[in-house]
């Protein structure tokens, strides 16, 4: 099977139909966003972003996307941190407060792969309910930790995220 830019292309010289084109063009599209790196894939929502404010100006769908940005910053920034410090290597060894980052790491990693899934704001469908993180906030949010990973700011953030997206048409 020939690649997909080899199939435009022999579309594009014959004249075949838009719409088979069209086609072609969105999976092409799909294919070359799933092989984007997290951080790519950030870079090409916060392009996108700039050239909607740009041409579009405010909206709630703007503003949406604005917080995607500023909170998927905050979010990468504190997986990398993790990441560098390997400090989940072995789970059964972790003190409760490391227990309880663990798990925060792992929902706001899912909540990452759902902003990230799609290039458009549009194809996020759900968000992990803040419900879901407040009894690991209330847990650990007078620790070191809380503090360290600035996850306060964080989850403010993320609040807002979800209330724009409760209210987005």
């Amino acid at each position: 099977m020939l690649n997909l830019k080899s199939i435009l292309e022999i579309y594009k010289k014959e004249n075949i139909s838009l719409d088979e084109i069209m086609f072609i063009e969105m999976i092409d599209k799909h294919k070359s966003w799933q092989l984007m790196t997290d951080e790519e894939k950030f870079q090409d929502k916060k392009q996108s972003y700039l050239i909607n404010i740009k041409f579009d100006g405010a909206s709630l769908e703007i503003e949406y996307e604005k917080q995607i940005i500023v909170f998927l910053e905050k979010v990468l920034f504190f997986i990398r941190t993790i990441n560098e410090q390997e400090i989940f290597s072995e789970y059964l060894s972790l003190n409760k407060e490391d227990k309880i980052l663990f798990r925060m790491y792992y929902l706001l990693y899912s909540e990452k792969e759902l902003l990230l899934h799609t290039r458009s704001s549009r194809g996020t469908k759900v968000h992990i309910p803040f419900e879901t993180f407040e009894d690991l906030i209330n847990q650990i949010n007078f620790t070191a930790l809380y503090e360290e990973y600035k996850l306060k700011q964080l989850f403010e953030d993320y609040s807002l995220l979800l209330k724009l997206f409760s209210e987005k048409p």
